[in-house]
């Protein structure tokens, strides 16, 4: 096992409302470690967030729902919220994928800290 040693993701601002965005999909051949999500919402009304863990669809990118939802919750204008893992998220499936739902236009600020087994 050779981690990559970078970052997951750079800082992703998304400001689509009531839409399930994509913030990180598994590449092929890749184990990726999620250790962290930090979530902040730089808007100027509270937000509604939801991040999905989705597993891929026939080696697909799949869809976000109820069913692999894993967190929700409001926040307020600047707050910032640090969810971390005792042990990492890991995907291992190519285009299983993060998913992020805000309720506003925002612009919600999120980070992914982890790592990758190429």
């Amino acid at each position: 096992m050779a981690l990559a040693k970078g970052s997951l993701s750079p800082i992703v601002s998304i400001v689509s409302a009531a839409t399930t965005v994509g913030i990180y999909t598994n590449p092929s051949s890749t184990k990726s470690y999620i250790k962290a999500f930090v979530l902040h919402n730089a808007g100027i009304e509270t937000s509604l967030c939801k991040l999905h863990d989705v597993p891929n669809s026939g080696g697909s990118v799949g869809s976000a729902s109820s069913n692999n939802q894993f967190y929700k919750q409001t926040l307020n204008i600047g707050e910032t919220v640090f969810l971390e893992y005792p042990y990492p998220l890991t995907l291992t499936g190519t285009n299983d994928s993060i998913r992020f739902e805000s309720s506003t236009t925002g612009p919600v600020n999120i980070q992914i800290l982890g790592d990758s087994d190429p």
